[in-house]
């Protein structure tokens, strides 16, 4: 998939990549607080791993230490 001009891509902060998440739905069994955790498709990345920004938000990522995997000119 190309990138838009001004588009950068980054690995998805909430799965780690992964394209899903682990969600808790309550409890299994309230006496041990055994919880009831269920894998669900990442909403930020839409279960791709990857979330794609525009410059504005990439530089923010970037300065808290977020490397792009994908930049515009394709390095």
């Amino acid at each position: 998939m190309a990138l838009v001009e001004g588009e950068y891509e980054f690995q998805c902060d909430e799965c780690d990549g992964d394209g899903s998440v682990q969600v808790l739905h309550g409890m299994l069994d309230e006496a041990t607080d055994t919880p009831d955790l269920r894998w669900e498709t990442c909403e930020d990345c839409h279960g791709q791993g990857k979330v794609w920004v525009d410059e504005q938000d990439a530089a923010e990522k970037i300065l808290y230490g977020h490397t792009p995997t994908r930049t515009p000119a394709g390095e």
